[in-house]
């Protein structure tokens, strides 16, 4: 099997399974759980408190071990991680079960696009990570519809579906994923030593790169903007928006049905955006053009008085999003030499766990004090920034080609 191959059947059963589980895990925490706003938004921070703590060692375990092995692991852990959430229907476990999933994210999050980068030929790269970011897209309208099918059954049934899927890709990894250009450090002293020597070449890149010194800020951000949204948009949808009483359905139904039009759209977006990315420099073009969206979407979302501009302003948002996440990979990837690669994607793995953890006390205090609409209004205002400073990233990168 072609690794280029390998990674598209990662890809698409990672979208399957994750929106299997997160579908189902939504609505499960609000209509089982019967969680608040502020603990929705602390399920999110458990998450982020986990990815704070691991993604640098295992983007570091996986540039001088295995990216491999990393990946494979990080499939069964996240697997065990959503098992644990349905197990029973208390706030602490809910907790836990996001602790050990994020944990398991980890080993995947830097590893899987730094692996696959270095199987291929780099001017591959782009397409080939676009791509797998399409059948991304693509499953996740299949695990969509599946969790709106099996979630009629029993909510729990397609968090457990998801989990046995990951994972299946676990032992297919194992039997089919090969690591041909991978080069093993070899061992220079003890195995701390190695670590803090990969962790601080990691750090002096960042540091001595303009473009990725930027890139810093705009992670940040992107960390900073995402909880209030990413744990609410359920409750808005169901409850705020009202849609319980305007679409006589299941709510597993509703929350599917939005969610794969996100999907579908975001598919045939990824389409367009791949036919433009001709030039270094469309790539910071089209994350501002994204962030610029992403931002009037959620104005639109929060503010729009009927419903269902409302919603489409969700989805709006939704789609733009999808789309940004390709395109800050490669540039990390092109600004990143081979050998720590998913050492630095971890790195900027670990800024936006941080953005997040700071976002989840800020929008827990935001909740409290205004109403979502407030706690929305602050998630379009801080995109703000990286909106921008793609607009700086675009000017070095086109000053560069001329000098060239």
């Amino acid at each position: 099997m072609k690794q280029s191959t390998m990674y598209y059947m990662i890809r698409g059963l990672l979208g399957l399974s994750f929106h299997m589980i997160f579908t189902a895990a939504g609505l499960y925490r609000i209509d089982i759980a019967h969680l608040e706003v502020y603990q929705l938004i602390l399920i999110g921070t458990a998450l982020e408190i986990s990815i704070f703590i691991f993604e640098i060692p295992t983007g570091i375990i996986a540039d001088l071990k295995s990216r491999r092995l990393s990946i494979i692991i990080g499939l069964f852990i996240i697997a065990f991680g959503a098992m644990i959430e349905v197990f029973t229907p208390f706030f602490y476990v809910i907790f836990i079960s996001q602790l050990v999933l994020g944990f398991g994210y980890t080993f995947i999050s830097g590893a899987l696009d730094s692996w696959i980068s270095d199987e291929i030929k780099p001017d591959a790269l782009e397409h080939t990570i676009i791509t797998g970011s399409q059948i991304y897209a693509l499953l996740s309208i299949l695990g969509i519809v599946l969790a709106a099918v099996i979630g009629v059954i029993d909510i729990r049934l397609s968090i457990y579906v998801g989990a046995f899927i990951l994972i299946a890709l676990g032992f297919l990894s194992i039997i089919y994923m090969k690591e041909d250009h991978f080069i093993k450090h070899k061992s220079d002293g003890s195995a701390a030593k190695q670590y803090f020597t990969q962790f601080i070449k990691g750090f002096a890149h960042i540091k001595n790169n303009k473009m990725l010194r930027i890139m810093f800020v705009i992670v940040l951000f992107y960390g900073l903007y995402s909880e209030g949204i990413d744990r609410t948009y359920e409750l808005n949808i169901l409850d705020g928006l009202n849609f319980r009483m305007l679409w006589d359905l299941p709510p597993i139904w509703i929350l599917s049905i939005v969610n794969a039009i996100v999907a579908v759209i975001g598919y045939l977006m990824l389409f367009v955006v791949k036919r433009y990315l001709k030039k270094s420099h469309y790539l910071y073009l089209w994350a501002f053009n994204l962030t610029l969206m992403m931002i009037i979407g959620i104005v639109l979302f929060a503010y729009m008085p009927y419903v269902y501009f409302a919603l489409f302003g969700f989805i709006f948002f939704s789609v733009s999003r999808a789309g940004t996440h390709p395109l800050l990979n490669t540039i990390l990837l092109k600004n990143t030499p081979t050998n720590i690669k998913a050492t630095v994607l971890s790195s900027f793995g670990q800024l936006d766990a941080i953005g997040q953890l700071l976002s989840g006390g800020l929008m827990v205090l935001i909740s409290l004090w205004l109403d979502i609409k407030g706690v929305y209004l602050v998630t379009a205002l801080l995109l703000i920034v990286p909106m921008m400073l793609f607009l700086r990233l675009k000017r070095i990168a086109t000053n560069d080609s001329l000098d060239v």
